[in-house]
């Protein structure tokens, strides 16, 4: 068999087999049946043993391989059913130009056997390539609903996060509310106090009233100074800054030298010393008034 005749009977080879891959009814009509063993015939068979066809294996392979991957050629179970079905009916009923009998059963159990063989080949390895994508596919979805419990513990985590950070805030709010509040009240009654103890600065003692002024001075320094120093730490933390307590010390070392002066001065009696001695100048300046004037008098007579 020359080349191009044997390209042409792989050509019908493959027109025949994508043919009965079609149609599942096509060999339930006898004329379409006979039809197909007539071109069989014509195929396989020849006088001359030699020059009988036969079929390869790679155009088996690459007719059910390009039916399996498009649906438009056809389905290779089809095929197989068919090709089953054209081994159990083909009965030899033509004769060749000789009158010898063309009988291709054996040509057809072959086709059949390797046509079946690659078959379950394909579908092995179909079914083998499905069960890894859905090995794969689901090794992806439990690592992605890893990745969806490890977000979800974080935003809990977050969650409970910003709770308590909330919580925190509001304590902190709700304290330094209370603590302005003290602070007014602290700095009122301090005022109010200090306006008293002023009204009756012409009954007492000089003294009483300078202590009396230090003594709240220094108590509202301290308050004041103490809530706004508790203010500070609920905004910024616990620092150490001991610049923040030296005004603090400046001033009550301040009033506390002022307090031992006057009860100092109240002791020694400076304030009296001084009245006394002030009342001495005037009194001699009065006589000396009284003196010039006089003489003045006594000079115009």
């Amino acid at each position: 068999m020359d080349l191009k005749t044997e390209q042409e009977k792989r050509k019908e080879f493959c027109d025949i087999l994508f043919g009965l891959a079609k149609d599942q009814e096509m060999l339930q009509d006898e004329a379409k049946r006979q039809d197909v063993y007539e071109r069989l015939e014509k195929l396989y068979y020849s006088p001359n043993r030699e020059d009988r066809y036969r079929h390869f294996y790679s155009d088996i392979f690459t007719v059910l391989t390009q039916i399996q991957q498009d649906p438009k050629q056809g389905d290779i179970n089809i095929l197989g059913q068919n090709l089953s079905l054209i081994r159990m009916e083909y009965r030899p009923q033509n004769r060749d130009e000789q009158g010898n009998i063309i009988d291709i059963s054996d040509s057809i159990r072959k086709l059949y056997d390797h046509v079946s063989l690659d078959i379950a080949r394909i579908l092995y390895s179909d079914a083998g390539d499905r069960k890894t994508a859905g090995e794969t596919a689901i090794i992806d979805m439990q690592s992605q609903l890893n990745q969806i419990q490890t977000e979800i513990n974080r935003t809990k985590i977050a969650q409970s996060n910003v709770e308590t950070e909330l919580e925190k805030q509001q304590r902190e709010y709700i304290s330094i509310l209370g603590i302005f509040a003290a602070v007014v009240l602290a700095f009122t009654g301090g005022i109010a106090f200090s306006t008293s103890v002023l009204n009756n600065i012409n009954t007492v003692s000089v003294y009483r009233i300078i202590l009396v002024s230090l003594i709240i001075g220094l108590v509202l320094i301290n308050i004041l100074f103490g809530l706004f120093y508790y203010v500070d730490r609920l905004v910024n933390g616990l620092q150490e800054n001991r610049n923040k307590i030296k005004p603090l010390l400046i001033s009550n070392v301040v009033l506390c030298v002022l307090m031992i002066a006057t009860i100092s001065a109240w002791n020694y009696g400076w304030v009296e010393e001084r009245d006394t001695r002030i009342k001495e100048e005037r009194e001699k300046e009065q006589i000396i008034e009284n003196t010039e004037e006089m003489s003045k008098i006594s000079i115009q007579k």
